[in-house]
């Protein structure tokens, strides 16, 4: 807490853990972040013209920052309290916070002017994304027994109370009411549909919406904690940013969204006045009609489909440009040089030119910059309904929250021969079936693309050096990030990595990551983390584990072995195999290199 009402973030926060809907916990208040309608109107612009491309054209803008002290006068983002009820550290007396109470403040008891702090449950929908506070008053009271308990409208001498019996369970906290007696303890909350029970309905809202603005939702709403991961989880895609022309029909796109006329016809592109809004249009910027039609067409939030599609046309390019790498052809943009290297040396050891026949290729990333850029958030479920980080009204302008940030990284490739031969192994493509499977049968990883032997391998891989990165190169292991490349449709055939940090301030550019590109240090760490891969602390266990993690989609990984901080990997730790990279029946990628440094040792 800086001033009063003034709380402070770090610029990448508001994207994530805590970009739009996100519940923040900071100097003891629990706060949500709002939608992008309640964010400043003169927001600074990012401009990334891959990404905009992807996401149809629509415009990104930055949260505002400033590097100085913050004062009232500078401009920031809004949060709602949540949750609202609120209970007393001192005396434990519990009540909610009304909207006209609020002051920016930090909250003070009434009763003893002790330290309030918010409760720790919450309520999720199942389906519609919408989250609510609890009524403690209304469920308390739930469980009169007497008639002058059920009568009982008094809402100020609710106390949120712990037994005294030593109980720390659920069933050790209660809610009760010194006005009538009644007492209700938290272990009726456990079950599935608790609340169902209680006629609590879905609101069909977000905290900082108004009720004229709720839905109408008929799905059962769950109890959960409020700092549970599944109260928010956020649809984020980045680019890296490299330059290339900017294609016509994204120029169009632009101009025709900026265009007067264009929210009034984005607004009801079928309406009785849209055939003479379009050819308005089109006549003064000199377009087709039919193009400002798409457009108009175009203009909702992407879906889950197009966000995937998105994110692999984004790939795609980055793996193009990793081909031709080049100071001269990217001298035009500061912020993406690249340059060819080699992988090994004449003087090198035999087992690193063993390694280097299974490497096809090493660019140093110098400088790059990531934009990243949040689309929208689920609740309670990965297939619950997306919300939108804009609730502004149709025919306003949309864009999207992003940040950027700049960095330095490593890429290199693997030789496609040896992976498609690899790949081709029957047991090799029996044991990735099984996550395969698993994928498919689980809600939250059949969001995520197809598992392929050689998805999963490289995945595993980017781990494994990450891991041995944080070692060497002096970066911590949460600021590395990996970006995979796995494609195998079409002739353009993608096996490569991608280890770069991207930070908002100077240790996202120190030099330590790419000068652990540079021969022969890559390859003696790319060594070492493959002979990391052959033993982890918890084997055998690991190693001939079934499933490990979240229903079960990793094989051999775990935390003493290949798992990598949350904020580094980009597929939620999900999709790891160490058999696939070094394994005991001949199915590991890298068996014969490891074979070979035995031998010279």
């Amino acid at each position: 807490m800086t001033q009063d009402g003034l709380r402070t973030l770090r610029l990448s926060e508001t994207i994530a853990p805590f970009g739009v809907g996100a519940i923040v916990d900071i100097a003891g208040d629990s706060l949500m972040a709002t939608d992008i309608s309640w964010w400043p109107k003169n927001s600074p612009r990012l401009s990334c013209d891959r990404l905009e491309r992807e996401l149809r054209g629509r415009t990104l803008k930055s949260p505002p920052s400033v590097p100085s002290y913050p004062s009232k006068k500078t401009p920031g983002l809004t949060f709602q309290r949540f949750p609202s009820w609120l209970f007393c550290q001192n005396c434990r007396s519990l009540r909610q916070l009304n909207s006209s109470e609020e002051t920016g403040k930090a909250p003070r008891c009434v009763k003893c002017a002790g330290p309030r702090v918010p409760m720790r449950f919450i309520a999720l929908c199942e389906k519609g994304s919408h989250v609510q506070d609890i009524s403690w008053r209304w469920w308390a009271h739930r469980a009169a027994t007497v008639l002058s308990q059920q009568k009982c409208a008094d809402g100020e001498n609710l106390f949120f109370c712990t037994s005294e019996n030593g109980n720390e369970g659920l069933s050790g906290l209660s809610v009760e009411c010194k006005s009538c007696g009644v007492r209700r303890n938290f272990g009726e909350l456990s079950a599935k549909g608790a609340l169902k029970g209680d006629g609590v309905k879905c609101s069909g809202k977000q905290p900082w919406q108004s009720k004229l603005e709720a839905v109408d939702c008929d799905a059962t709403v769950q109890v959960v904690q409020r700092g549970a991961t599944n109260v928010h989880m956020a649809d984020v895609i980045s680019a890296i940013d490299i330059p290339e022309a900017k294609p016509l029909s994204l120029v169009h796109a632009e101009s025709i969204r900026n265009h007067g006329s264009f929210g009034a016809l984005s607004s009801d592109p079928d309406g009785p006045i849209s055939e003479y809004l379009r050819e308005l249009i089109a006549k003064e910027l000199s377009v087709p009609p039919e193009t400002v039609q798409a457009v108009a067409l175009s203009n909702d939030a992407i879906t889950d489909g197009s966000l995937a599609t998105a994110r692999s046309g984004l790939l795609d390019g980055e793996w193009a440009a990793f081909q031709t790498p080049s100071k001269e052809r990217f001298a035009a943009s500061p912020n993406f040089i690249t340059e060819a290297t080699g992988f090994v040396r004449h003087s090198d050891a035999p087992v690193l030119h063993r390694l280097g026949d299974l490497i096809s290729s090493v660019v140093l990333v110098r400088r790059l910059r990531e934009v990243r850029a949040m689309t929208g958030f689920r609740r309670y479920s990965p297939d619950s309904s997306v919300i939108p980080v804009s609730f502004a009204p149709k025919g306003t302008e949309q864009w999207y929250p992003a940040i950027e940030s700049f960095g330095e990284g490593i890429f290199f490739s693997l030789s496609e021969a040896a992976v498609s031969a690899w790949e081709s192994a029957l047991s090799v493509r029996e044991r990735t079936a099984v996550l395969e499977r698993r994928r498919l049968d689980s809600q939250i990883a059949s969001r995520h693309s197809e598992v392929t032997p050689r998805s999963v391998m490289l995945h595993t891989l980017a781990h494994l050096v990450m891991r041995r990165l944080a070692f060497n190169s002096g970066y911590a292991s949460a600021a590395l990030r990996e970006r995979v490349y796995s494609s195998v449709e079409g002739a353009d055939r993608q096996a490569g990595i991608l280890i770069y940090t991207a930070s908002g301030d100077s240790e996202g550019t120190l030099g330590g990551l790419v000068r652990q590109g540079e021969p022969p240090r890559l390859a003696r760490m790319l060594l070492a983390a493959i002979e990391d891969s052959d033993w982890c602390s918890n084997d055998p266990v690991c190693r001939e584990s079934k499933g490990q993690g979240m229903n079960a989609l990793n094989l051999a990984a775990c935390h003493g072995c290949a798992l990598a901080p949350e904020t580094s990997c980009e597929s939620s730790n999900l999709f790891l195999d160490r058999s696939l990279v070094v394994g005991s029946d001949g199915m590991g990628f890298f068996d014969s290199v490891l074979a070979a440094g035995r031998l010279a040792s």
